[in-house]
């Protein structure tokens, strides 16, 4: 990266200093009033070679500068007609770069005053030699500013082109970080309160009745891995935010790197479902079928994981009465998978009744599972609650209207 930008600093020095020689030089050779026109056209050329901002000055304000010389160097030059003719296309070249610069990143409330500035300043250069030839006349004159209107056109164009594709760019930016930012709650929703509902509920077991020392040593062991994991959790998430930050001082082209967040999915449904027997007086059953380990795309599987995960939340929290959990993952049939989690009692004191807030996990489950092509319902059965989800087997095409 520093090998490179000191290669562009050379490159651009280079330039600038061959422009100063080649159009500096001349002016030097003849009448004075030449350098106003050595200036106009050499500040045309290295504005947009420059690197910006310099100091407080943007590459804007310079760029309306070089327009502002361009226009007052038409209406103040005195001298003979062709001499204009010498630097007038390093100047043209160099206004056509700059009112494409402008147009593409001017602010949107300043873009239709700067544009139609950038356009006529460099629409009238030619007229800095029509208007003092007697030959050209108000016919010739209309002729070069229509012709010189096609290349403008084609400066504003790219201009209005490459603003569209930097605004596209910045929407989807900004789109990538707010599912970044959606995907990161999710996690910490998911695994850190499923491991802190874990714990809470650990904990108000041991003040009930007393345990035994093995027991008790158990249940520290239990609450220690259970923050562990939380903790885990937490630096996972935070260290994928502080890659996305990073990502934005990455050198052009350079491929993001993947975050950290460790993925879950059906392999990991086994261990979910034995460490909430452990921590519970659950009778806990899995029925899964092995052969969709390992099998599912990303999104499916770490969503099918997350039902079960959300279920299993929930379980503790509102069915502490419950002494049934069955969850069951399968094939509902050749391109659906089924996840089901059933409680058998759902009555009982909340594990946490004044806890405010909460209750957008099933919510948001739900929404994922619709983006997904599946469906979410939760509910009574019997005297519990059954939560349902299915997902399709491969990942549904997401057509443009869905981006």
């Amino acid at each position: 990266m520093t090998t490179s930008s000191a290669a562009l600093g050379r490159w651009r020095s280079l330039c600038i200093g061959t422009a100063v020689v080649c159009l500096g030089l001349p002016a030097l050779l003849g009448p004075p009033i030449a350098l106003l026109l050595a200036v106009s056209a050499l500040l045309a050329v290295s504005v947009p070679l420059l690197r910006w901002p310099w100091g407080r000055i943007t590459e804007n304000a310079a760029a309306l500068a070089v327009m502002a010389v361009s226009l007052l160097t038409d209406l103040v030059y005195v001298g003979k007609q062709g001499l204009t003719l010498l630097w007038m296309p390093f100047e043209f070249a160099g206004l056509l770069i700059l009112t494409a610069r402008l147009i593409r990143r001017s602010q949107p409330r300043h873009l239709l005053p700067t544009a139609l500035l950038a356009i006529l300043t460099t629409a009238a250069l030619p007229l800095r030699f029509t208007l003092r030839n007697p030959e050209s006349g108000a016919t010739g004159s209309l002729t070069m500013v229509l012709v010189t209107l096609v290349p403008v056109a084609c400066a504003a164009g790219i201009g209005g082109y490459l603003r569209s594709t930097d605004n596209r760019r910045r929407r989807a930016v900004l789109q990538a970080r707010r599912e970044q930012r959606l995907h990161m709650a999710r996690v910490l929703h998911d695994f850190v309160a499923h491991e802190v509902t874990g714990m809470v509920l650990e904990v108000q077991a041991a003040q009930v009745s007393a345990y035994e020392p093995e027991q008790h040593q158990a249940l520290l062991t239990r609450v220690e891995q259970a923050g562990l994991r939380a903790l885990d959790s937490m630096d996972r998430t935070l260290q994928t935010l502080r890659e996305a930050e990073a990502e934005q001082d990455a050198p052009p082209g350079q491929e993001p790197a993947q975050p950290t967040t460790r993925l879950y999915g059906l392999a990991d449904v086994s261990d979910l479902v034995r460490r909430f027997a452990e921590s519970n007086s659950v009778t806990t059953e899995l029925n899964l079928d092995e052969v969709l380990v390992g099998t599912l795309p990303r999104e499916i599987d770490e969503t099918a994981y997350s039902l079960v995960l959300e279920s299993l939340t929930n379980v503790r929290r509102h069915a502490v009465s419950a002494r049934l959990v069955t969850v069951t993952v399968e094939r509902a049939d050749e391109s659906l998978l089924r996840v089901c989690v059933v409680n058998d009692r759902s009555s009982g004191k909340p594990l946490l009744p004044d806890r405010k807030g909460g209750g957008t996990g099933l919510v948001g489950l739900d929404e994922r599972f619709k983006t997904l092509g599946g469906a979410l319902t939760a509910g009574p059965a019997g005297d519990g609650w059954q939560v349902t989800g299915t997902l399709p087997l491969r990942t549904p095409t997401r057509t443009s209207a869905d981006r």
